[in-house]
């Protein structure tokens, strides 16, 4: 994980408590689109599984750095 995005999601796992804001959500997009390799895409919110299924597989990579 790039140093940058390292220091981006440290930050968003330390504010997020709850109901995402808009920027955290882009951020989630973005980072999942750019490690797991597919279009940028963003989820429907009202479904939330989709969105902690992606914040712990980001996890893992930042786990792995």
């Amino acid at each position: 994980m790039e140093i940058e995005h390292r220091e981006q999601w440290k930050q968003f796992k330390a504010e997020v408590k709850g109901k995402l804001t808009r920027e955290q959500y882009k951020l989630l997009c973005h980072l999942h689109s750019v490690y797991y390799k597919h279009k940028y895409t963003e989820p429907c919110s009202c479904n939330p599984k989709r969105l902690v299924q992606w914040i712990n597989e980001i996890d893992k990579i930042y786990d792995k750095n």
